[in-house]
C-alpha cells in the first residue's frame, strides 16, 4: 500500500480543488494519504469536510512570501513530519511548498518519488517587482537542482518551466474536474444575455477590468454577474447597478449560478490553469479570456471562445457574442464537447495513478502524458 503525502501552502481556490480530487481518489484506491497544509484567507472554513475520511490532515505554518526565519521553521516541521510518515510519494503544490518540500524530502525521504505542481509559478506574478520575480525564479532554479519532477498543469506553464527554470525533469498533466458535478448551461427563454466571471477580488484575477466592461456596455439586454464577489469589493468608480454580486457562495451554488451564464469572462493577469474556466467550458459556455498562461491553453480561439490581447479586444469579442446567439450556441457546444473529452478527472487521475505507482499499465487518452525527452522520468521506477 502506497503512502502519499501532499504538501501545500496555497490552500484554496484551484489548488484546493485539485488537491481534494487527487487525495480523495487515491484514498479510495487504497493508498494511505496525508495532507500537510497551511491556512490562507481564501481557505474555506469547512475544508476538512471536503476530504475523504481516510485522508490525514496536518497543519504546518508556511508563509507565502520569503521569510528566512519563518521558512527555516517550516522546513524543520516538514522534515519531522516526513520522517514520521516515511512516504513513498511526496506531491508538492504551489511555489513555497515546492521549494521547502523538495528540501525537506531530500533530508527526510531521499528515496521517495517527489512531484511538484506549481499551479502557476510565483515568478509569473505581476503583483511584485521584477527584482522579486527574479528572486522567485532563482529559488525555482535552486530547488530544481535538489531533485523531483515538475508537473505543469498547462502547455504554457510547461514552456515557462522548460525555458526559464531549465527543469531537469518536467512533464505535463493538465488540470481536471469531475464533469458529473457540473450542470450544463441553462437555455434562456428570453433575449437577454448574461455575462459573468467567478473568483475572489484580487490583483491576479483583475476583476476591475470585468467591472469596467460592465459599466461600459450599459445595454438593457445584457446583465453582468460576479460570482463570489461582494458589493464592498467593487471600487467606487464602478459602483452602481451594472454588476450583480453573488457574495460568497458554496461551490455547488457557484456552479449553479455559472450555468445561468451565456458568456464567461476570465480577465486574469496570470494563471496556472484556472479551474473555473475549465468548469465553464464543461458547462458549454463560450469564454472570452486574456492571453495569459493557462487561459490560452483552455480556450481554443475562435472555436470555444476568444483569447484577447487587450481590454479593447475583450470588449470587441464580448459584443460579438452578445449580438450573435448562433455563434454563442456553436462555441458553447464545441467547448463542452472538447472539455469533456480533455478535462475529465477520471482520465486525469489515471495519469496521476501511473506517476504515483498506483497503476501499472500505460494510459491511452487524447492528450498523452508528455515527458521532457531530454530528461525522461522513469514512471515505473
Amino acid at each position: 500500500m502506497k503512502d502519499i503525502v501532499h504538501i501545500t501552502e496555497a490552500f484554496g481556490g484551484g489548488v484546493l480543488s485539485m488537491l481534494t480530487e487527487l487525495s480523495n481518489r487515491a484514498a479510495e484506491a487504497g493508498a494511505n494519504v496525508s495532507v500537510i497544509y497551511s491556512l490562507r484567507r481564501e481557505t474555506p472554513a469547512n475544508f476538512e469536510s471536503l476530504f475523504h475520511p481516510k485522508v490525514k490532515m496536518t497543519h504546518v505554518s508556511m508563509c507565502r512570501e520569503i521569510s528566512f526565519k519563518k521558512d527555516w521553521s517550516s522546513l524543520l516541521a516538514l522534515v519531522q513530519n516526513l520522517r514520521d510518515r516515511n512516504p513513498q510519494v511526496i506531491h508538492l503544490h504551489s511555489s513555497k511548498a515546492g521549494v521547502l518540500g523538495r528540501a525537506a524530502a531530500k533530508i527526510a525521504s531521499p528515496h521517495a518519488k517527489v512531484f511538484y505542481s506549481p499551479h502557476g509559478p510565483a515568478f509569473l506574478r505581476r503583483d511584485v517587482s521584477p527584482a522579486k520575480q527574479y528572486t522567485y525564479l532563482s529559488f525555482e532554479r535552486l530547488a530544481n537542482f535538489i531533485g523531483g519532477t515538475i508537473v505543469a498543469c498547462s502547455r504554457s506553464e510547461l514552456h515557462e518551466i522548460k525555458g526559464r527554470v531549465h527543469a531537469h525533469s518536467s512533464i505535463l498533466i493538465e488540470n481536471g474536474v469531475d464533469i458529473d458535478e457540473i450542470p450544463q448551461r441553462c437555455k434562456r427563454s428570453d433575449d437577454k444575455v448574461m455575462i459573468g466571471m467567478t473568483g475572489r477580488a484580487s490583483f491576479q484575477k483583475n476583476h476591475e477590468v470585468f467591472l469596467k466592461l460592465a459599466n461600459e456596455f450599459r445595454d438593457p439586454s445584457v446583465s453582468f454577474m460576479w460570482i463570489g464577489g461582494t458589493e464592498e469589493e467593487v471600487p467606487d468608480a464602478y459602483r452602481g447597478d451594472a454588476v450583480t454580486c453573488s457574495g460568497w457562495v458554496t461551490r455547488a451554488r457557484a456552479l449553479e449560478l455559472m450555468s445561468q451564464l451565456d458568456v464567461y469572462v476570465q480577465t486574469s493577469r496570470w494563471e496556472g490553469m484556472p479551474m473555473a474556466l475549465i468548469e465553464a467550458q464543461v458547462a458549454g459556455i463560450p469564454a472570452v479570456v486574456t492571453n495569459v498562461v493557462g487561459n490560452r491553453d483552455i480556450v481554443i480561439h475562435c472555436v470555444t471562445g476568444f483569447v484577447a490581447s487587450n481590454d479593447e479586444e475583450l470588449a470587441k469579442y464580448l459584443a460579438l457574442l452578445r449580438d450573435n446567439p448562433t455563434l454563442r450556441q456553436q462555441m458553447g457546444a464545441a467547448a463542452r464537447k472538447r472539455a469533456m473529452e480533455r478535462f475529465s478527472m477520471d482520465l486525469i487521475f489515471r495519469e496521476w495513478q501511473l506517476l504515483y505507482g498506483l497503476a501499472d499499465e500505460r494510459i491511452t487518452r487524447n492528450e498523452p502524458l508528455i515527458v521532457d525527452i531530454a530528461h525522461p522520468y522513469d514512471v515505473n521506477s
